[in-house]
């Protein structure tokens, strides 16, 4: 009988490629209030209701979607579970306690596994503080207008905006347009500022939002691509500062300006 041998490095590669998508895995915390809903996200698409799972716990069934058909869910989560066949994301209502939950999606060849650590929180976090405004900035000067709101010019086509958050326990720091998420970032480390570079195409118009949020409170600054984009020169600059942070100023300047020419050409008068 003929027996195929296996190359000792074919099975090192095949072993170190197993434990890297395993290490890949990482468990993404979330939290949510008591009677409150949350979102596990996959970012598939596709799925069209077939060989989709979503386990609870110590390996229990949450539910089994296979052909567009539901079944399994246990009776604590009956009609609480909202289900997108085509991304596999799931949506839980009126969350009680605390859990973890497990997905696993069969696309083409590959399954994908999505893990999440959902905590209900209460009263033990009335301690917190309401999250810091987030501000979006330059990332070369320090020239800050009354909304946050500065520029940074990458290339000819892309112009880049720069948000920030003080960090503190929990906070997510993240950049939408229109309710859409496009990233997001958090660090354990308080000590660190939470910042996110947002890079937009000059020709997409669009609302940007970067939104803070930490269990007990959300901060939002927003940011218009095309007023954005067009600050990149010398007279947008000088637009966006004279109607963000110039605009108080000048009004003062001219009120002491004309405030000056009276009083000279009452001393004129009287002379």
């Amino acid at each position: 009988a003929y027996v195929h041998k296996i190359s000792p490095c074919k099975c090192l590669i095949v072993v170190l490629t197993f434990v890297g998508e395993a290490m890949n895995q990482e468990i993404q915390n979330l939290m949510v209030r008591p009677g409150g809903s949350v979102t596990l996200p996959t970012g598939l698409t596709g799925l069209n209701g077939d060989d989709i799972l979503w386990i609870y716990g110590s390996d229990q069934t949450l539910l089994l979607c296979d052909g567009g058909e539901i079944t399994r869910v246990p009776e604590e989560y009956a009609g609480r579970l909202q289900l997108d066949q085509s991304s596999g994301c799931l949506t839980i209502s009126n969350i009680r306690k605390s859990a973890v939950f497990r997905g696993e999606m069969l696309k083409g060849n590959k399954t994908h596994n999505f893990d999440y650590n959902v905590t209900v929180v209460g009263e033990s976090l009335s301690f917190l503080d309401p999250v810091s405004v987030p501000h979006i900035t330059e990332a070369q000067t320090d020239i800050t207008a009354k909304t946050s709101i500065e520029t940074q010019s990458a290339v000819s086509e892309i112009c880049s905006a720069r948000c920030w958050v003080e960090n503190s326990f929990n906070v997510i720091l993240s950049w939408y347009r229109g309710s859409e998420i496009i990233m997001n970032t958090s660090d354990p480390d308080v000590s660190n500022n939470l910042t996110l570079t947002l890079e937009i195409q000059r020709k997409n118009e669009s609302i940007y939002t970067c939104r803070a949020e930490n269990p007990v409170s959300n901060k939002t600054a927003a940011l218009n691509s095309r007023l954005w984009c067009s600050a990149h020169d010398i007279t947008g600059t000088l637009c966006v500062l004279i109607v963000g942070v110039g605009a108080p100023v000048m009004v003062l300047v001219i009120v002491a300006v004309a405030h000056c020419y009276r009083q000279r050409n009452r001393n004129s008068g009287s002379m």
